[in-house]
């Protein structure tokens, strides 16, 4: 109950011990009165967050998450948890469909079973767009899907389903096509994280004075999972059942600047060098988001600059390996 005696909406994030989730909750614990639950596979929170209950459940344990989801019966859903990486997709492709796709199938089967009033947030990736031409650039929600690693499918897979479930069931349900995460706390799996950490080892003595990287051609959009966070919380209040949101900055900028912007924030003389072990199979030369739908119908737009993102990003990983 809230103090004005009305009940408190219940919300559950899945995933809740990942890195934007991270983030999400503590965006929803201050600006929300919501009973907030979440659920995922470490033993606890990533941060901690006054006033979130958390319980380990794995989605693609069916009994298990049906179970918690009849004693909870939360009113919206925010659906995070995932195989997040294109790489890791390549590597253990069975895996990656057996959480992103199972798993939400057990999640959307045990919420049918069990909840009636419904709203569900399903995030997904611009990965799904695949190899675009230059004229298609920057990239509408309404722009063919050409998923083009095992990552992208599931998530295009992810999206379809959740759609149906809407179109068949009523419930109120949007998906988010996620550009470039970046931000404190992210994996060293991806680029931005992979560099700072190299950068912070260097700094601190305990790596020889070289970064590996994979390809630095790539041209991504760059969104500080801070941005990234506040946005869902925006498209659960605001947005349109039935809707799919680019989550962007609108700007697409190389690898390589990426890194010399990193490098510039470092006293440390740094060799960089290839490592064809980070070299995806198959790469998008690519990625530039159109956010305007997001702008207009939502009200949401990119606060926090690349630069700042670096930054913090690089002194999250100065104070990990100190």
């Amino acid at each position: 109950m809230t103090n004005d005696g009305v009940e408190r909406k219940k919300a559950l994030v899945t995933g809740a011990d990942g890195f934007v989730a991270s983030h999400l909750l503590g965006v929803l614990a201050s600006e929300t009165e919501w009973d907030l639950h979440g659920i995922g596979l470490k033993d606890g929170l990533s941060e901690k967050i006054p006033g979130v209950s958390y319980r380990v459940v794995d989605i693609t344990d069916y009994d298990l998450l049906s179970d918690y989801i009849r004693s909870l019966t939360p009113d919206v859903v925010f659906h995070l948890a995932a195989q997040p990486s294109v790489a890791l997709s390549w590597k253990n492709p069975r895996r990656t469909y057996e959480i992103n796709l199972l798993g939400q199938l057990n999640l959307l089967e045990a919420i049918h079973e069990s909840c009636n009033d419904i709203s569900v947030l399903i995030t997904c990736s611009s990965e799904e767009y695949g190899k675009v031409t230059p004229d298609m650039v920057p990239i509408k929600e309404n722009t063919e899907l050409k998923p083009c690693s095992h990552y992208a499918v599931s998530k295009v897979s992810q999206e379809m389903m959740g759609l149906m479930y809407e179109q068949a069931l009523g419930w109120r349900v949007m998906v988010t096509r996620g550009f470039n995460q970046a931000g404190p706390g992210q994996s060293p799996d991806f680029a931005v994280s992979s560099f700072a950490r190299q950068i912070a080892l260097i700094e601190a003595e305990k790596i020889p004075p070289v970064l590996k990287v994979g390809n630095l051609d790539a041209s991504r959009d760059f969104i500080d999972v801070r941005d990234t966070a506040r946005a869902f919380f925006m498209i659960m209040e605001n947005g349109r059942g039935g809707s799919v949101y680019n989550v962007c900055s609108g700007v697409a900028r190389k690898i390589s600047e990426i890194l010399d912007m990193l490098l510039g924030m470092t006293r440390s003389e740094i060799t960089v060098e290839h490592d064809s072990c980070r070299q995806r199979p198959s790469d998008i030369p690519v990625l530039e988001g159109d956010g305007s739908r997001l702008r207009e119908e939502v009200g949401w737009k990119p606060s926090i600059p690349v630069e700042q993102t670096l930054r913090d990003t690089l002194d999250y990983w100065r104070g990990q390996i100190l």
